[in-house]
C-alpha cells in the first residue's frame, strides 16, 4: 500500500515549531499537561520528530488538519495540526493528548 502524505509540508511545520511560530489549542492540547511551558516544550520536541511515517491523515475542520500518531513518554498520542497562512504565518496545535482508540498510520497502528 502506498503510503499517504500529509497536506502540510513537514519541513514548514517544523521551522514554525522551532521559531516559536506556534499556538496550542486550550481544550484538546494544554490541558493534557501541568503547565502551558511544559505543553510548548512538548509541541516542540514531538513535532521536531515528525516524519510522513506517523502521518495518518488529513481532515477538513474547516482548515486542512493533518493528523500523525506519535509517541509521548511511551504512550501513544494524537497530534492535530494546521498553518494559518494569514501574515503572520503560524502553526496551530488543534489536539495533543493520549489516544483513544488506535490509530492507523504510514508505518501501521499507534495504540494507547
Amino acid at each position: 500500500m502506498k503510503a499517504k502524505k500529509p497536506y502540510w509540508d513537514l519541513d514548514r511545520v517544523k521551522g514554525l515549531a522551532a521559531n516559536d511560530r506556534l499556538v496550542l489549542s486550550r481544550s484538546r492540547a494544554l490541558n493534557f499537561f501541568e503547565a502551558d511551558e511544559t505543553a510548548v516544550a512538548t509541541v516542540k520536541q514531538v513535532i521536531a520528530g515528525l516524519s510522513a511515517d506517523r502521518f495518518a491523515e488529513t481532515l477538513l475542520q474547516p482548515a486542512k488538519c493533518d493528523v500523525y500518531g506519535v509517541q509521548v513518554a511511551g504512550a501513544g498520542w494524537y497530534l492535530k495540526l494546521t498553518i494559518d497562512p494569514q501574515p503572520p504565518e503560524g502553526l496551530i496545535v488543534i489536539s495533543l493528548h493520549p489516544l483513544e482508540k488506535p490509530l492507523r498510520t504510514n508505518t501501521g497502528m499507534v495504540k494507547p
